[in-house]
């Protein structure tokens, strides 16, 4: 990364078990969680997708999927979303696609 490109600071809130959980998890990969989201990033910035297919939990009664992903979704919106997801990509050239070489995943 050059000197002259901006940096910014992602905050998230989890909860502290999964925090812990994941920083020893990554640390014994060799590894920090940090890292692990920088990488995540990158991952889904080339793929333009998210880096691996989400699984949706059935309830007990079979009827309702549920999950990490249930919370941040609004179905009310979930047209409005698609929508604007595709028009997103149907807007972007090839060029504007970041390539391998061009993501920086390190700090």
């Amino acid at each position: 990364m050059s000197s002259t490109q901006k940096r910014a600071i992602l905050q998230v809130r989890i909860r502290e078990e999964d925090k812990q959980h994941a920083e020893h998890l990554y640390d014994a990969m060799g590894t920090s969680l940090a890292e692990a989201v920088r990488l995540f990033v990158a991952q889904s910035i080339l793929m333009r997708k998210l880096p691996f297919q989400p699984v949706a939990v059935r309830s007990k009664d079979g009827t309702a999927a549920y999950g990490s992903l249930k919370a941040y979704g609004d179905p009310n919106r979930r047209a409005e979303e698609r929508n604007a997801w595709i028009e997103y990509l149907a807007t972007e050239s090839d060029e504007s696609v970041l390539g391998p070489e061009e993501v920086d995943i390190h700090e």
